[in-house]
């Protein structure tokens, strides 16, 4: 999977819009329909998360970050005013509860990762976010079947350990570094830090998600990728990742990167 799914997503990165964020419009509502599935005793409002979902993805191509914030603040205002009409007694503040979180949740992170594709030397960027957070997923993989002893978070992931989340840091480090050999403008200092906080919050995006699965007594989001789970189980440690690596470099890079490049 990994072989065909590495070089056609870092393919898609390269191409940009409209194939970027076509594929990532796709792969919000899949998302977002996974996770909708996952809390359906909690009876989500689709219509208003699906719709909620395209206005702020559409906002978010057009206008950036302030025109998803807009869409965001409008679409959940809407959306709790719909709340107040509706018929109590009937799980309504559960419904809107998880309808409204898997807006935050699963859009927030698939927004930031196309607002950081359109970001200036926005290519660079959103390649060293996937490829450090793949690296990050191998690397405490491996190195935590190797050597790994002490359990990390063993009430919400057994197979997890320190090791491994060690050498998972270590190989996001590394990949940010294999993208300062190509990339002029990016500063050694600025590409460890990038690397640093992909490494930590990939893996909390990961345990992140393992808690809502556990808690909803599920071991995949989906089915659509056989023996690999769903959209969610692949994006989990990209939805945090996104919105770090966006807002990291913001503050770090300054006017490297600011100024959309479409």
């Amino acid at each position: 999977m990994a072989a065909i799914g590495v070089p056609l997503g870092v393919a898609v990165v390269v191409a940009g819009s409209p194939y970027y964020a076509g594929v990532l419009g796709l792969l919000t509502l899949l998302a977002l329909h996974e996770f909708y599935t996952l809390v359906r005793p909690y009876r989500p409002n689709l219509l208003v998360g699906y719709l909620g979902a395209i206005g702020v993805l559409a906002a978010a191509h057009f206008f950036g970050i302030e025109g998803a914030a807009g869409a965001m603040a409008g679409s959940l205002a809407l959306f709790f005013l719909w709340g107040m009409g509706g018929r109590l007694g009937h799980h309504l503040v559960g419904r809107m509860a998880v309808t409204a979180f898997g807006l935050f949740w699963v859009v927030t992170g698939f927004v930031h990762l196309l607002l950081l594709r359109g970001l200036e030397n926005g290519m660079t960027l959103t390649i060293l976010a996937v490829g450090a957070t793949w690296t990050n997923d191998s690397a405490a993989f491996f190195v935590g079947r190797a050597f790994g002893r002490h359990r990390m978070a063993p009430r919400i992931s057994p197979k997890k350990t320190v090791e491994g989340a060690v050498g998972g840091l270590v190989g996001a480090v590394l990949f940010s570094l294999v993208i300062v050999m190509y990339s002029e403008w990016l500063p050694v200092r600025e590409a460890v830090i990038l690397g640093v906080v992909i490494g930590v919050v990939g893996q909390w995006g990961d345990l992140f998600e393992s808690v809502v699965k556990r808690d909803l007594k599920r071991k995949d989001s989906g089915r659509l990728l056989p023996g690999h789970g769903g959209v969610l189980d692949r994006f989990d440690s990209l939805l945090f990742v996104g919105v770090a690596t966006y807002w990291t470099a913001i503050l770090l890079l300054g006017d490297l990167v600011k100024g959309p490049t479409g």
